[in-house]
């Protein structure tokens, strides 16, 4: 015998809104549970359901059954989304011990209250509260657990899609490009299913593969895929400047290149966009020392810059970007020997801002520049040798990097060596130095990936 649930609280009302809520008629979700007509009696609150039914509609909506059986669910429903937001908002406030405790709390009420499918929020949040502090292994390890999820919902689905793009987002960062690149086509893929549904995680696959395709210089697919953006959640500015990067990279005119970025960086003051300022600078200053290196257009842009830099060096989260900004523009200028005023206000300013940081490889970066100066520019061969070897000490062991190998060429160059090693050398570092603006910098010049 069919154990009836008695006709109170609503359950007619709740499934029937549940089957609005997931796009379902009323023939769609009687399928294979009973007629269209008891269903509708069951809706209307004209008859009773028996549990075994709740059951199968409860799997049909992919809704809990304790969202039917429990009167009090959607105020449970209702802490759990304030709890979620209370979390989220700790997080962007950078509250670490205060979320973990609330994440921790968060999980025992999904619980006590016997909800289990809100449980994909809890392993979202985790993965977040870690990606926000640049703990990425612990946060790979939350995200895929997000996308390994056997419930599947519109809800669901977009949680799922921001996991496989945060995902790609710290596999680039590692520069694991395949991986980082499957799990962006991955997420276009499933997104197919609810394209509407999911058009802002769409959006936001398109923009993280044209930063991908540029990296490793598919010019075309990149521009294929900003093409693609529909601009529901990103802005046409960030589009407009990832079409200019493309532009410069595929060798368009110089001159326009220069003028595009110029009335972009106009934009981006207007917006008071800081990373978007930081970005369109990285550019302008390649583009400036590399296509246009003589001294009559370094000193037009030195106040726009200083004053950009002033802006950039007062923001606690983009301090370390600014001085990567900084020690691009020393670097090309170094190279280019423009006025050695210019280049000693640069290296003065970074000496003030690293203090404040533990970044070890900009404190070896810029122990590096200070030994190009002093070597190119200054002619001190000795302060120069005893500048590299400081720079080659701060950086890690197991870094094995770019940085690394220009300070050992460095040193090499003024120790003595075979005729035949420095030749091999310089040949190779010459083969480096055209792969400039991906190398040292690149991370100024690509904007992060969205998640």
């Amino acid at each position: 015998m069919k154990i009836q649930i008695p006709r109170h609280d609503n359950i007619g009302e709740k499934i029937r809104k549940k089957r609005k809520e997931k796009g379902m008629t009323l023939g769609e979700l009687s399928q294979g549970i009973c007629s269209v007509g008891k269903m509708s009696n069951i809706e209307n609150g004209h008859i009773p359901v028996s549990e075994e039914d709740l059951k199968l509609i409860c799997a049909k909506l992919q809704t809990s059954y304790s969202y039917f059986s429990d009167p009090n669910i959607e105020d449970k429903i209702q802490e759990l989304d304030y709890h979620k937001q209370k979390i989220n908002d700790l997080i962007i406030l950078k509250e670490w011990e205060v979320a973990l405790t609330e994440l921790q709390i968060f999980k025992k009420k999904i619980l006590d209250y016997n909800i289990p499918s809100r449980e994909v929020d809890y392993l979202f949040l985790r993965g977040v509260f870690y990606l926000d502090q640049k703990l990425l292994l612990q946060s790979e390890e939350w995200f895929y657990q997000v996308i390994e999820v056997k419930e599947n919902n519109n809800y669901i689905l977009r949680l799922k899609l921001r996991s496989h793009n945060a995902l790609a987002k710290i596999l680039f960062s590692n520069k694991n490009v395949s991986e980082s690149k499957f799990h962006l086509e991955r997420a276009l893929e499933i997104s197919k299913e609810s394209p509407t549904v999911t058009k802002e995680e769409r959006d936001n696959i398109f923009y993280n593969l044209s930063i991908l395709y540029l990296y490793i210089g598919s010019y075309t697919n990149a521009m294929k895929s900003i093409n693609s953006i529909n601009h529901y959640i990103i802005s046409p500015v960030e589009t407009e400047y990832l079409k200019i990067l493309i532009g410069f990279l595929e060798n368009s005119s110089s001159s326009e290149v220069r003028k595009e970025l110029h009335l972009l960086r106009d934009k981006l003051q207007r917006m008071n966009d800081k990373e978007g300022m930081i970005r369109s600078w990285a550019l302008t200053i390649f583009t400036l020392m590399t296509a246009y290196p003589n001294q009559e257009l370094v000193v037009k842009i030195q106040d726009l810059f200083w004053a950009d830099m002033e802006l950039l060096s007062e923001t606690g989260d983009l301090k370390e970007t600014g001085i990567a900004l900084l020690q691009q523009a020393m670097y090309l200028s170094i190279k280019k020997k423009v006025e050695l005023p210019f280049i000693k206000k640069i290296l003065l300013k970074t000496k003030q801002l690293l203090p404040d940081t533990h970044n070890q490889l900009l404190h070896s970066r810029n122990y590096y520049l200070e030994g190009k100066l002093n070597k190119e520019l200054l002619g001190d061969i000795s302060t120069a040798l005893m500048l590299f070897k400081m720079s080659l000490q701060m950086l890690d062991d197991n870094y094995n990097g770019l940085l690394k190998a220009d300070i050992l060429y460095e040193i090499c160059k003024i120790t003595p060596i075979q005729k035949e090693a420095i030749n091999a050398l310089e040949l190779y570092h010459g083969h480096l130095e055209s792969q400039f603006l991906f190398s040292h910098f690149h991370d100024l010049s690509l904007p992060p990936f969205k998640h």
